[in-house]
């Protein structure tokens, strides 16, 4: 037994391997809990998403306030049209990151269905009886069924792994410097603090008398006042922003594709050792 298992040690491993790699993608528990990770990422992402489009709603509605008085709104756009921007450029990331989570949902009730594994169960028998039983001319066939046999095997684990590396990295390497809660709860205070000077406006003018809205006009510190509120209100958005561009795209796209790339040569690695 022992000087059998040291000449064929490569195919032995490779049992020991696939056999332990059946009986954990046999075990739902690791796929729940994977399936949890993404619907908690991709409901936080809906939720940021959400602010970032209400922001982005108040601050259109602040550009245009006031547009009987032109200097006013040129002014509160050279104010808040950088922010606008970003907020719109934000967007854009967070619907990508939305569709990097969609699609990890989709993989991942590709990989955990149960034709899959059954799929999965019968290539690992025929391939460990393969290794060990040789036929005539079978060279070209066993080595296409081995690589089928370890991309099936790669696609297993490497779609619900992606949600617990995004987990783990997040909560002990990201959320210290980056907590995505906090951020989007700074972002929702922007949002009513831009809203409420803009209602404040509105209110005011409503109420102001025709004479005052004239004076109004030729009076230097009230435009530079609601310039000073909205700048005041807006203080501090474009960091938080930033901070959220960046944990949702190391969190949901690059991430996700360092880690295909590390298992792809692993697996490729794996190739390297068959020698039978």
């Amino acid at each position: 037994m022992k000087q059998f298992i040291l000449n064929n040690w490569n195919r032995v491993l490779l049992t020991i391997i696939t056999v332990v790699a059946l009986v954990l993608a046999l075990s739902f528990t690791i796929d729940e809990d994977a399936k949890k990770l993404v619907d908690s990422s991709f409901k936080q992402a809906v939720i940021v998403f959400g602010s970032a489009k209400a922001l982005n709603g108040v601050i259109s509605l602040a550009q245009g306030t006031e547009l009987d008085l032109p200097f006013v709104v040129v002014a509160i756009g050279q104010v808040l049209d950088p922010i606008n921007d970003l907020v719109e450029q934000f967007s854009l990331v967070m619907l990508a990151s939305m569709i990097s989570l969609g699609i990890q949902k989709i993989l991942l009730g590709f990989v955990t269905n149960d034709i899959y594994n059954i799929t999965l169960l019968v290539f690992i028998v025929t391939f460990n009886i393969w290794l060990f039983k040789r036929f005539k001319k079978d060279e070209k066939i066993r080595e296409i069924f081995f690589k089928a046999t370890f991309v099936l095997l790669f696609l297993r684990f490497a779609i619900p792994m992606i949600s617990y590396v995004n987990d783990i990295s997040y909560n002990y390497f990201v959320k210290p410097q980056y907590n995505i809660e906090k951020l989007n709860e700074n972002i929702i205070q922007v949002k009513d603090s831009v809203s409420s000077v803009t209602q404040e406006t509105i209110k005011q003018k409503e109420q102001n008398s025709f004479i005052n809205k004239v004076m109004e006009k030729f009076d230097s510190s009230y435009y530079e006042k609601k310039i000073e509120e909205y700048t005041n209100a807006a203080n501090n958005s474009s960091e938080y922003i930033v901070d959220l561009i960046i944990v949702f795209v190391f969190q949901t796209i690059l991430l996700p594709i360092v880690f295909l790339f590390v298992l792809y040569f692993f697996i490729k690695a794996l190739f390297n050792i068959r020698k039978s």
